[in-house]
């Protein structure tokens, strides 16, 4: 693993170089931690009185040009209740959105895909319902629409619903996914029972969450498979041996996700504000993380110039650690089949750190469905998985065996 996760590896590498560097003297006020991000996009998007119970489907709407799937026949945007995750006490908000395809639905509904979206911000006008999907997103999800599959996606807490979005949490995407089938499944539209998830990078997280808790937290939802592509992995054993190989003079955009996690860790600690580490060189671009979506967001940190070095102030801690237990998974031990996908040249979420993932789980017992694709890089590795994770979802959804690819102990 030492050769794989070496220096600038991607994630976890700018994310320790900012722990490395975050004190508790930089240029903030000393006020309570700000919520960031947000505003008010619509009527829609405000709470008013919520249920008891999440997984309740609360309003609907189509979805502007510009915000669909072209191969979808209806865009709707969707309205329901969840568990608030970072507690797991109190009912939340949270939006989504739904995509259906042309033709009739076969009998049983149209199977159902609940895609679990990749890192797009914390700000409220990154949520992907509002926003519209990446083009890297609409060249994946629109196949599936051709191949017959209705596509749901959560926005996750947070983004475009009061509160910070916590950034790579797992209970909270968990929570998310599994109360948007309720949802969807309560809320007479023509799907199927069962279900399958997909997830590339944070989204990944998402799914591998979602399985583990579904048992516990969903019971109801028939959940057959779930596919990871790009997957964050945060084990100590990950952490602990990219520890001495970050770079914190680098200008790249792993400084906006360690922001983002830092932004998590203020949610979690009542003790440490974002502004408070942040130094006056930098906190005039770091102040606009809940306005810019992520790939604006890079874009001004690198013309900026900022790297770990310049952006935190003070000597060494590990805030950001408190921000890994949260986004470590529920479990490995998975109880439905997992499809993986990791392109060897990933430099976000580096292939070492995705192979780490698949060694745990399939010591754990989970059955995996390993597929590796040469030369693919983080964006590359979902879209060439393609084909065989829709082959891999018929199969799960028709109650078909799938081939263990982990070695036998």
């Amino acid at each position: 693993m030492s050769k794989i996760l070496n220096k600038r590896s991607g994630i976890i590498a700018g994310f320790l170089a900012a722990s490395l560097m975050v004190s508790a003297c930089g240029s903030g006020s000393g006020d309570p931690a700000s919520v960031r991000g947000d505003v008010v996009l619509s009527e829609f998007y405000v709470p008013g009185e919520l249920p008891e119970a999440p997984g309740v489907l609360l309003r609907q709407e189509t979805l502007s040009e510009g915000q669909t799937l072209a191969k979808a026949a209806r865009n709707i945007r969707l309205f329901y209740s969840s568990t608030e995750g970072l507690q797991a006490r109190d009912i939340n908000a949270v939006s989504g959105a739904l995509y259906i395809p042309e033709g009739t639905a076969p009998e049983g509904g149209w199977p159902l895909l609940i895609w679990s979206h990749g890192t797009v911000g914390i700000g409220d006008v990154c949520a992907p319902s509002y926003n519209g999907r990446s083009e890297r997103d609409r060249t994946y999800l629109n196949p599936w629409l051709d191949a017959g599959f209705a596509i749901a996606a959560s926005d996750y807490q947070g983004l475009g619903t009061p509160g910070t979005h916590p950034y790579m949490d797992s209970r909270t995407m968990a929570h998310n996914n599994l109360d948007l089938v309720r949802a969807l499944q309560s809320g007479g539209f023509p799907l199927s029972q069962k279900v399958v998830m997909a997830g590339q990078s944070q989204g990944a997280s998402g799914v591998i969450a979602s399985a583990g808790l579904a048992q516990t937290y969903a019971p109801d939802v028939e959940l057959a498979g779930i596919m990871a592509t790009g997957i964050p992995y945060f084990s100590r054993q990950v952490v602990m041996g990219l520890r001495k190989n970050s770079d914190p003079d680098a200008v790249d955009a792993s400084l906006v996700l360690s922001l983002y996690m830092l932004a998590l860790t203020e949610q979690i600690d009542p003790g440490f504000k974002l502004d408070d580490v942040i130094s006056q060189e930098a906190w005039p671009i770091v102040s606009k993380i809940g306005e810019a979506c992520v790939f604006d967001f890079i874009g001004e940190t690198t013309k900026a110039g900022l790297s770990a070095n310049k952006t935190f102030s003070g000597s060494t801690t590990f805030k950001l650690l408190a921000a890994t237990k949260r986004m470590q998974f529920p479990k490995l031990d998975l109880d439905v089949p997992v499809f993986t996908g990791t392109g060897t040249s990933d430099k976000i979420t580096p292939y070492g750190m995705q192979q780490a993932f698949i060694t745990d789980a399939c010591e754990a017992g989970s059955t995996v469905s390993i597929h590796t694709y040469e030369g693919a890089n983080h964006n590359q590795g979902l879209l060439q998985s393609t084909d065989s994770a829709m082959a891999f979802a018929r199969a799960v959804m028709a109650g078909k065996d799938i081939p263990n690819s982990c070695p036998e102990n």
